[in-house]
């Protein structure tokens, strides 16, 4: 038992450190960003970072920090729609996802204020709603790319990397937050293993996210077909 804990306490500082890995690439190469959609990954980032620190503040002095989750879903939508608007060509797409943004914090803020329930206590709807638009996103982009294949290497496309692992950690984190306000609240659950999961995600996601920025410094090369 007392493995397993160390485990999953292993896991979650991982997740936490591994965001200082996006920020040290993205501040190496920044120099080089070919647009202000890198910027935009790399200042969400250092929000991260910053609300990691508070997270293991609270998490030391042994205080409830289920508002942050909440905050940041906020931070995710306008950060990332900021990102995606920027990446996505058509105009039906860059609407769409002005649309989605909009519908996601109106539906967060009426889940955190209107709807009479604690900001303390992690929101399952709004949480669920915000990686779900951000799904919609991220498949959107795809869709872009897989019509308008101009790259000659895929694997050294800066947007596919951060894509996929914007995509990964919300379609994994949309089923574990449905249950995050039970789990976390339930007598009968861990919630060690639920934050544990999340952390894993997270994990994952800032591994790619540090790709993408690490190959925004090298130049793209169009397919001889489009040369």
């Amino acid at each position: 038992m007392l493995l397993k804990i160390s485990f999953l306490y292993f896991i979650e500082i991982l997740a936490s450190v591994s965001v200082i890995l996006p920020i040290v690439i993205g501040s190496i190469t920044i120099k080089s960003f070919s647009n202000i959609s890198y910027r935009i990954i790399l200042i969400y980032c250092l929000i991260y970072a910053l609300f990691e620190a508070i997270a293991w503040y609270y998490v030391l002095h042994h205080w409830q920090n289920h508002f942050l989750q909440n905050t940041m879903s906020y931070l995710d939508i306008l950060f990332l729609g900021a990102y995606f608007f920027k990446v996505l060509d058509l105009s039906i797409m860059k609407k769409t996802v002005l649309l989605l943004i909009s519908a996601t914090i109106l539906f967060t803020l009426w889940s955190h204020w209107g709807s009479g329930r604690d900001f303390n206590r992690m929101d399952s709807f709004a949480l669920s709603v915000g990686s779900l638009s951000l799904i919609t996103m991220s498949l959107l982009f795809f869709y872009q790319l897989l019509n308008n294949l101009e790259i000659e290497n895929i694997l050294k496309y800066p947007h596919f990397w951060i894509n996929v692992g914007i995509l990964m950690y919300f379609s994994g984190a949309f089923f574990t937050f449905i249950f995050a306000e039970y789990i976390t609240f339930s007598q009968d659950k861990s919630i060690s293993e639920y934050i544990s999961i999340n952390a894993f995600l997270l994990f994952i996601q800032r591994i790619f996210l540090a790709i993408g920025l690490w190959f925004s410094k090298t130049p793209q090369q169009l397919s001889p077909s489009l040369k």
